[in-house]
């Protein structure tokens, strides 16, 4: 009985807490999320990135998650926070987490910004609690959904979700679009694979209001095509869903935004046959190249397109070795070793 009180009451002053808030609470009052043992992949290897655990999985209050999910690659990612110990509650997946980690570093290194990670995984369970207080605050679920995701269609289960902050503005409010810290996020997070999930004039198709602070990880290639195109993640996943799953995992940015364009048309245009038919890794790999040669920059490579969004370390030859001075000189070393006493 006196468990039961104490967590009833800790629940009661979590809910609260959120009536002090315009947006999303802090993360430093939110009960300790912490990552699960490591697990098998709820997904087999051949997942496609369309599924749940796909880095373009697309949850919206249409598309739901089962309150059953959790990521089984969470962790920590090695950021700023702006409260010490807050870190302890920050996760995200791995993939995700990484790409954060370099993209506060260049925040840092290149312009001098500091940013601050607020909000990460959260279980549904918890987004219950934050969905519920919301209610509570501005007394009916329709107005609290348009800033506060219900139970099962929020990104943060994902774990490829973030929240943003900076030391010029600590709380989670629109104004953050408006500071310079919030313009750097909103000109370079593709560069790193985020979009920003929310913008303003794509509320009648996210169903959310303005969120500068809300990014996204999607993969590069995915993040730098939704930047030039302009389109909600709703938008751009109705268009590339149409495409084989290896162009989804191997196409370069320009590739996808171009082919997104066609299939976005007013009259859409269907990829190349020999794109959407290719079974072999051979053909595969023949076929981006083909579909991806109309949009190349004038002077640039299919290599160094592909490299710019999947970095791998180019082959190197070994050093080089003129085999008569080598002979000459072990000859040198082993005579002189036969005549040493």
């Amino acid at each position: 009985m006196r468990s039961k009180f104490i967590r009833r009451l800790a629940m009661g002053l979590v809910c609260l807490s959120l009536f002090s808030f315009a947006e999303e609470p802090p993360e430093d009052l939110l009960p300790v999320e912490t990552a699960p043992p490591l697990a098998e992949p709820t997904q087999p290897p051949g997942q496609s990135m369309l599924d749940t655990d796909g880095i373009l999985c697309l949850v919206n209050r249409d598309l739901k998650i089962t309150k059953h999910y959790v990521p089984a690659d969470l962790r920590m990612p090695e950021v700023a926070t702006r409260k010490k110990g807050m870190e302890e509650r920050i996760l995200m997946r791995e993939e995700a987490a990484q790409a954060l980690e370099k993209m506060f570093q260049a925040a840092k290194w290149e312009a001098k910004y500091t940013l601050y990670a607020a909000s990460g995984y959260r279980s549904y369970g918890i987004q219950q609690i934050l969905f519920n207080g919301k209610v509570e605050a501005v007394g009916s679920r329709d107005a609290a959904q348009k800033t506060v995701a219900p139970p099962g269609t929020s990104e943060h289960q994902l774990g490829l979700a973030m929240d943003v902050q900076a030391p010029s503005l600590l709380n989670l409010n629109r104004a953050f679009g408006d500071t310079e810290e919030g313009k750097w996020v909103a000109e370079n997070a593709h560069r790193f694979g985020f979009i920003i999930r929310y913008k303003r004039e794509w509320t009648d198709i996210t169903g959310y209001l303005y969120e500068p602070w809300h990014i996204r990880y999607v993969g590069v290639a995915h993040a730098r095509a939704i930047y030039a195109l302009d389109v909600p993640l709703e938008t751009y996943v109705a268009a590339v869903s149409q495409l084989p799953e290896y162009v989804l995992r191997g196409g370069s940015d320009l590739l996808l935004e171009g082919l997104a364009r066609q299939l976005m048309a007013e009259v859409p245009q269907q990829p190349a046959l020999d794109l959407m038919g290719a079974q072999t890794p051979e053909q595969q790999d023949a076929a981006l190249r083909a579909a991806t040669a109309p949009y190349l920059p004038a002077g640039a490579s299919y290599e160094q397109v592909l490299w710019a969004i999947y970095p791998t370390p180019k082959p190197t030859a070994g050093p080089r070795i003129d085999a008569d001075e080598e002979t000459s000189l072990f000859s040198s070393r082993q005579e002189q070793d036969v005549v040493s006493p």
